[in-house]
């Protein structure tokens, strides 16, 4: 049975089961949580590792249509495993911006998620490892990549749960985050908005006339419930079945279309920056 403890009880749990003191920095603070808690649970085994694949994108790149197939392959072929999300950055606006009468893709969240700028697009993040030197992955190195990530383990185990509560137009997001190990350094978490099913145009080389009219956009970055970069989750879960739970409600945007909603989460390493879990759920009525 859980066993709930007060916020002062909470302060020093941390201070005794936690090693790292020092926070990263944050851009900007997190929405307030309605529940914001922890508690000791029996210590879980470790769930499969999911991995995270960031496609770095625009409507006017003429090769992006085929990393999304590529990403979407990956996903396809690794049920449960895989979670995606696609960035529109406001660097490179050529090929990013959008086409007249088309609404715009880009926010500048994309471009802080992102922590840096490629060489050109597409490229990827897996996980926000370094691989061959960068972290700005080459779309034909994705499947290899995943693969080799699917093998890792993850030291927490992660839930969200998510539900669109038609009366109030708002979403409400449950995330539960919970050491299956111990692991003595700083996390972050980040939450996201995710949007499938957008019609828009979008450039392919790969058609006679160089674009798709009515091209479906999924996996589309919406809104940052989180600082882009992370807020700060714990300095270190000290023993296993130490659990975090937050709730969060999500007031609905004029362009959102709620069935087609998702919230994604992901938890990093704050010092390396690596995705160590990732989970994600449709909205549901």
């Amino acid at each position: 049975m859980k066993k709930r403890f007060g916020y002062v009880v909470l302060s020093a749990m941390i201070w005794m089961f936690t090693s790292c003191e020092e926070e990263p920095p944050i851009l900007r603070k997190a929405e307030k949580p309605l529940l914001d808690t922890a508690y000791l649970i029996g210590a879980p085994s470790a769930e499969p590792k999911r991995v995270w694949l960031a496609d770095i994108t625009g409507v006017k790149c003429t090769n992006c249509p085929e990393a999304a197939e590529i990403a979407h392959q990956i996903y396809k072929d690794n049920p449960g495993r895989v979670e995606l999300i696609a960035l529109y950055p406001t660097f490179f606006p050529s090929l990013t911006g959008p086409w007249e009468g088309y609404d715009t893709l880009v926010l500048q969240e994309a471009n802080e998620m992102i922590a840096g700028e490629p060489v050109g697009i597409p490229r990827g993040l897996v996980d926000n490892i370094v691989y061959n030197g960068n972290r700005f992955i080459d779309r034909f190195s994705w499947p290899s990549v995943v693969t080799e990530r699917l093998k890792e383990t993850t030291p927490i185990n992660l839930d969200v749960q998510a539900k669109w509560e038609s009366a109030e137009n708002k979403g409400r997001v449950e995330l539960t985050a919970t050491a299956n190990k111990t692991f003595n350094r700083p996390v972050l978490f980040h939450m996201a908005i995710l949007e499938d099913g957008i019609i828009g145009k979008q450039s392919d080389s790969r058609v006679p006339s160089g674009y798709i009219k009515d091209y479906e956009f999924n996996h589309v970055l919406r809104k940052s419930i989180t600082s882009p970069i992370g807020d700060t989750l714990s300095t270190g879960f000290g023993v296993p079945g130490y659990t975090i739970e937050k709730h969060y409600y999500i007031a609905k945007e004029s362009k959102w279309d709620e069935n087609n909603l998702s919230c994604l989460i992901w938890v990093s390493d704050a010092e390396t920056k690596e995705v160590l879990q990732t989970a994600s759920a449709k909205f549901k009525p």
